[in-house]
């Protein structure tokens, strides 16, 4: 049976993550990897200038704290600043859980609020 690509990706930056300063070539993939993110959160970070980023999904989840950290550095070198990177722990729709979360906790404060 035929992986999704989604699931070959993650499992080739686990094997990447591995085998990191062992193997040349799995090591330049995550560089370069890590690398794409970090220009893509560099423009993010121009536009919102967060204090965090969370890094989530598959694939960042599998190249772990080895590509959270060179995600980090590179990020270092091409924004002004600074945000504080992490990788989460929700896996499957991390997006639309925050935005619920958030949600309830709007409500609760609006609900439950007694300074009026």
């Amino acid at each position: 049976p035929q992986q999704p690509y989604a699931k070959v990706a993650a499992d080739l930056l686990a094997r990447a993550a591995d085998a990191y300063e062992r193997d040349p070539a799995l090591t330049e993939l995550l560089r370069q990897y890590a690398q794409r993110l970090a220009t893509g959160l560099a423009s993010v970070t121009a536009v919102l200038d967060p204090g965090l980023i969370v890094l989530s999904g598959g694939a960042v989840a599998a190249g772990g704290e080895i590509l959270r950290s060179l995600i980090q550095s590179e990020l270092a070198e091409l924004a002004a600043s600074r945000p504080r990177l992490v990788v989460g722990e929700i896996d499957r729709t991390p997006v639309l859980r925050g935005a619920l979360e958030r949600a309830l906790a709007d409500t609760r404060d609006e609900v439950f609020d007694t300074s009026r």
